[in-house]
């Protein structure tokens, strides 16, 4: 069954794709949940109608996300955190976490776009992509610093 989709969907594809899908899985999954709905006629019309619409600010999305990557490529985190001996960490520095180091730069992300290759728990430099926009990542360096007085 042809379906377009109405949002992203992870896996299977971004807004305004026209994909075509096992029926089970429109009915059950897609449609129930406004992620998608059938391409018929009068549907694929309208699509067609808004394609200049949803190009336009797919652009204007990737010229953003380009210039946050920028701004983030410039950067170099510092967390300060407790830790015992030879550097380990008593926890670890979370998505969360470095979000709000990036929020203190005057760049605003959203946590689930941070994505950790591993648990931060050492001290040192560590690398973090930030996912900023469908097929732009952008790695930052971390470095995590004792904060024992």
């Amino acid at each position: 069954m042809k379906v377009i989709l109405k949002h992203d969907v992870k896996g299977l594809g971004r807004e305004g794709d026209v994909k075509d899908v096992k029926d089970g899985y429109a009915r059950n999954y897609l449609f129930p949940t406004g992620a998608a709905v059938k391409a018929d006629t009068g549907a694929m019309k309208n699509w067609e109608r808004h394609r200049e619409e949803r190009e336009e600010r797919d652009r204007l999305e990737r010229e953003g996300a380009e210039a946050t990557a920028a701004k983030l490529r410039e950067l170099t985190l510092q967390a300060a955190v407790k830790s015992g001996e030879k550097g380990r960490l008593f926890g670890a520095v979370t998505n969360r976490e470095i979000a709000e180091l990036i929020a203190r730069e005057g760049i605003e992300i959203d946590r689930h776009a941070i994505h950790l290759r591993e648990p931060i728990k050492t001290l040192g430099d560590h690398k973090v992509d930030v996912r900023l926009s469908h097929g732009l990542d952008v790695p930052v360096t971390v470095t995590v610093v004792s904060a024992n007085a």
